[in-house]
C-alpha cells in the first residue's frame, strides 16, 4: 500500500501475502485509514479516509494486489475531496516481478465499475448473474467484486457493533446486495442461475410448441386423403391441372405440381411492368379525351342537322309564296304607281296601291329564295366534316379500346398466375407439413420432445426453489460448525449452542433451549467483537474450502476496543489483556492454518512480547513514526477538479 504526496515523493506501508500482519502503534498514526485506503482502491465511489490535515499533504493512494497465480493488479486514486464523488482510476497488470510505481507513472485509465470489473474476473468473478431474494421483486442481479468486499472488511465501528455484522450493511443497497450474493457466495447457487432460468423458460416454449405439432400431426393424419382432394380441386379451378393429370392419384398431381414450381421461370422484371402500367394509365387517359370529344362532336352534328332542317322548311315557304305571286305575270301590263287595273286595263279613278305591294313582295321572296340557295351547301358542307370527323374519333376510340383489352386480358392473365402462385404455395406448405406429420417426422418430433423435457427437468430440479433453500440450509449448517469451532476458541458466551448465520437478517443467531437469540441480544461488547471475528474466520475459511471466489484477505481495525484503548503495561495480570491475547492467538493460529493461502491484516493498539506476536508486527507506529511525514507539503483544498491531471500524473 503507497500514498503519494503533492511534490511526488511515497511512503510504503507493505504487508505479506498469505500471512498475519499486524499493524500496531498509537492513536492518531494514520492507522484506521489503511482499512479506508484498500476499501477506497476497490472501487468504491465515496471515500472513508479523513480529511483532517495530514491527509491533505497525499495526492495519490495506491495498493498492489496479488492473485492467486501470483500475477499482481496496482490500484491508484487521486486522493478524494469532501464535497465530490470520484469515478476515476488507475489499473495495471503484471507479473510477480511487478512493484508499485513511481509518482510520474500514475494516470488515470480506468473507471470504478471498469477497475471492479476486471479485477474481479482474475479471482472468477465475472458473468455472474443470479435470481434476487426469495422476497424481492426485482429481477436477476450481477455479483461481482462490490457484493464480495463487504466480506473482506471490518472498521471499527462495525467490529463490535451489535447490528452490523458486514462492512457497510447500512448503507443503502449494500445489505440487499449481501443478502442476494450470499447463496452465491456459500455455493448454493451457481453464478449461471439467471442464464439457466432464461434456458428454462426458452426449453418450456419449446416444449409446449412440440406438443402442440405433435397433437395437431396426429389429429391430421386422419384427414389426410379429404385435404389432398380439396387441394387438387383448388389447383384445378386455377387451372394447373391439364388433361395429362386428371387420372393420378392426388398426392401424385400435387408433387407434380411442386416438381413444376421447382422449375418456374424467373419473374419478370420490374421495368417491365412499369412501362405497361405507364402505356395503360396513358390509353386510359386519351380514351377519356376520345369520349369527351366524340360527345362534342355529336352535340354539333344535331345542331347542324336542325339548322339544315330549318333552312328546309323555310325554302319551302318561300317557294310557295313565290309560285301564288308568280301569277301576277299572267295579267296585262300595269303601271307601278297603281292608276291602272291589271284585268281590265281601265284608269283607275283611284289609285290600288295592292298591285305595287304585291309585285314588290314577289321580288323580295325572290331575292330570299335566291340567298337560301345560296348558303345550303355550307351546312351540307359542315354535317359532312361532321360525320368525318366522328368517324375518325370512333376509329380511334375502336384502337384504345382494342389496346385497353389487351390491358385487362395480360391483367386477366397476371391474376391467373398470381392465383396459381398461391396454389402452388399452399401446396408446398401442405405437402411440407404433411412430410413432417408422417411415421418418421412423428417420430423425430417425439425424440426430440423427449430431449426437451429432460432438459426442463433437469433445469426445474437445479432451480427449484426447494432446492435452493436445501443447499443453502445444508451450507449454512456446516457453516454453523465453524462458527461453533471460532466461538469456542474465544470462549464467547452462548458458544456451546448451536450458532448459525441469519441471511435475511444478516446476523448472528444462537439457537437456544428457550428459543432463537440474535446477536444484539447476547450482551457485552467482548461478545460482539468475539462473533464478529468468529463469523469472518468461518466465512472465509468455508470461501477457502469450497473455493468459492471470495478475495482471500481479511483486515480488521482495532478489534480490542471492547477490552481496552491502549496498550500501556498494567500492574498485575488483566483479563481483558489475556482476552485480546487470546484472540490475536487465534489469528496467528489461522494464518499459520492457511499458511500462503489467506492474508489476516489486524490494525490495533495491542503490542505483546509474545514471539509469535512480534513476528507477525509490520508496522510499529510509535515514537513519532506515522503514515504521512510531517515533512510532505501540505496543499489546501483550492477546489480545481483533482482528476483533472496530465498524463504524467501530476497536477495539470
Amino acid at each position: 500500500m503507497s500514498v503519494y504526496s503533492h511534490d511526488g515523493r511515497r511512503r510504503t506501508v507493505d504487508f505479506v501475502p498469505g500471512a498475519l500482519n499486524i499493524v500496531t502503534g498509537d492513536s492518531k498514526t494514520g492507522k484506521s485509514a489503511l482499512l479506508s485506503i484498500v476499501d477506497y482502491c476497490l472501487g468504491r465511489k465515496t471515500s472513508s479516509i479523513p480529511h483532517t490535515p495530514p491527509f491533505k499533504k497525499i495526492s495519490w493512494y495506491g495498493v498492489l494486489f496479488q492473485f492467486a497465480d501470483k500475477s499482481r493488479a496496482y490500484v491508484a486514486r487521486m486522493a478524494p475531496t469532501p464535497s465530490k464523488i470520484s469515478t476515476r482510476a488507475m489499473l495495471e497488470f503484471g507479473g510477480p516481478t511487478f512493484v508499485t510505481p513511481e509518482y510520474n507513472q500514475l494516470r488515470l485509465n480506468t473507471d470504478t465499475d471498469g477497475l471492479r470489473s476486471q479485477v474481479g474476473a482474475r479471482i472468477h468473478l465475472t458473468d455472474i448473474r443470479v435470481e434476487a431474494s426469495e422476497y424481492s421483486s426485482r429481477g436477476p442481479v450481477t455479483v461481482g467484486l462490490g457484493q464480495a468486499v463487504p466480506l473482506n472488511l471490518q472498521e471499527q465501528h462495525e467490529i463490535d457493533s451489535k447490528s452490523v455484522l458486514f462492512h457497510r450493511q447500512n448503507d443503502s443497497g449494500v445489505a440487499t446486495g449481501l443478502r442476494d450474493s450470499l447463496p452465491f457466495f456459500l455455493g448454493a447457487v451457481d453464478g449461471k442461475q439467471a442464464a439457466k432460468r432464461a434456458q428454462l423458460r426458452e426449453a418450456r416454449t419449446i416444449l409446449r410448441r412440440l406438443d402442440a405439432q405433435i397433437g395437431v400431426g396426429e389429429m391430421e393424419r386422419g384427414t389426410w386423403a379429404q385435404q389432398l382432394r380439396d387441394l387438387v380441386a383448388e389447383a384445378r379451378s386455377v387451372q394447373l391441372i391439364g388433361p395429362d393429370l386428371s387420372d393420378l392419384e392426388p398426392l401424385v398431381i400435387l408433387n407434380r405440381i411442386r416438381f413444376q414450381r421447382d422449375r418456374a421461370s424467373s419473374p419478370v422484371p420490374a421495368d417491365i411492368d412499369i412501362r405497361r402500367q405507364d402505356e395503360r394509365r396513358a390509353a386510359e387517359s386519351r380514351r377519356l379525351i376520345l369520349s369527351r370529344e366524340l360527345q362534342g362532336l355529336i352535340a354539333h352534328r344535331d345542331l347542324l342537322l336542325d339548322e339544315r332542317e330549318s333552312e328546309g322548311a323555310y325554302d319551302e315557304s318561300l317557294e310557295s309564296q313565290v309560285g301564288r305571286l308568280s301569277a301576277l305575270s299572267l295579267l296585262p301590263e300595269h303601271s307601278a304607281d297603281g292608276r291602272v287595273c291589271p284585268l281590265c286595263a281601265q284608269t283607275l279613278r283611284v289609285p290600288d296601291p295592292t298591285i305595287a305591294l304585291m309585285t314588290e313582295r314577289l321580288e323580295a321572296l325572290r331575292h330570299e329564295l335566291r340567298d337560301v340557295a345560296v348558303h345550303r351547301p355550307g351546312t351540307q358542307k359542315a354535317v359532312a366534316a361532321a360525320d368525318a370527323r366522328v368517324a375518325e374519333v370512333r376509329q380511334a376510340l375502336n384502337e384504345v379500346d382494342a389496346a385497353l383489352a389487351a390491358f385487362a386480358n395480360a391483367d386477366a392473365a397476371a391474376s391467373l398466375e398470381s392465383a396459381q402462385e398461391f396454389v402452388r404455395g399452399r401446396v408446398d406448405a401442405i405437402l411440407g407439413r404433411l412430410q413432417a406429420f408422417d411415421d418418421e417426422g412423428l417420430a423425430e418430433m417425439r425424440r426430440e420432445r423427449e430431449a426437451i423435457a429432460a432438459l426442463v427437468e433437469k433445469l426445474g430440479r437445479e432451480l427449484n426453489g426447494g432446492s435452493t433453500r436445501e443447499q443453502l440450509l445444508s451450507r449454512l449448517n456446516s457453516l454453523s460448525m465453524l462458527l461453533g469451532k471460532y466461538a469456542l476458541a474465544l470462549s464467547l458466551e452462548q458458544a456451546e449452542d448451536p450458532i448459525r448465520l441469519d441471511i435475511d437478517k444478516l446476523t448472528i443467531v444462537v439457537d437456544t433451549s428457550s428459543g432463537p437469540l440474535p446477536l444484539e441480544n447476547i450482551g457485552s461488547g467482548e461478545n460482539w467483537v468475539g462473533y464478529h471475528v468468529a463469523a469472518h474466520l468461518a466465512l472465509h475459511e468455508f470461501f477457502m474450502r469450497e473455493n468459492r471466489p471470495v478475495p482471500r484477505f481479511l483486515m480488521i481495525d482495532q478489534p480490542s476496543k471492547a477490552h481496552f484503548q491502549s496498550d500501556l503495561p498494567l500492574e498485575g495480570e488483566d483479563p481483558d489483556r489475556e482476552t485480546v491475547r487470546n484472540m490475536f492467538r487465534l489469528f496467528a493460529s489461522y494464518a499459520q492454518e492457511h499458511k500462503g493461502d489467506f492474508q489476516l491484516i489486524i490494525i490495533d493498539h495491542a503490542n505483546y512480547d509474545d514471539q509469535w506476536f512480534q513476528s507477525a508486527v509490520r508496522h510499529d507506529w510509535r515514537s513519532g513514526r506515522v503514515l504521512v511525514p510531517e515533512d510532505w507539503p501540505l496543499v489546501p483544498d483550492s477546489g480545481s477538479d483533482p482528476e483533472a491531471v496530465s498524463d504524467s500524473g501530476k497536477t495539470a
